[in-house]
């Protein structure tokens, strides 16, 4: 005896495999990042000395995107930013997008005791 699949139901089927998400793979990718090494804090950095130095990162372009997709959800910006921008924040990192700029995600450590600080003043 053989089974019978309505139309639908192979259309649908068909559907599902055609936008199957590709499986991931452990392979790192090139990114766009900046970053500096300071004393002090953010808001008032110095050169860095023993015992004082702290490093910010700042990515850009698609792990940025990654990064902010994955933190949301949207939250308001004190810093004001452009219309159309938007903000998201978890913890120590902070993801914008702004139409003019793309995204850009910022982060940072305390190079003296490893632990995660924040990468913005704002």
């Amino acid at each position: 005896m053989t089974r019978y699949l309505p139309p639908l139901l192979l259309t649908l089927a068909a559907t599902i495999l055609a936008h199957a998400v590709e499986p991931w793979n452990w392979m790192p990718r090139l990114l766009t990042a900046k970053y500096i090494i300071y004393g002090g804090d953010l808001g008032d950095a110095h050169a860095p000395g023993k015992g004082d130095m702290r490093i910010a990162f700042y990515v850009r372009g698609s792990a940025a995107k990654e990064m902010f997709d994955a933190i949301g959800p949207d939250r308001k910006s004190e810093c004001g930013i452009e219309k159309g921008g938007r903000v998201r924040e978890k913890e120590r990192v902070a993801c914008r997008y702004r139409p003019s700029d793309g995204y850009q995600c910022d982060f940072g450590f305390d190079l003296g005791s490893g632990k995660s600080i924040g990468g913005s003043v704002c």
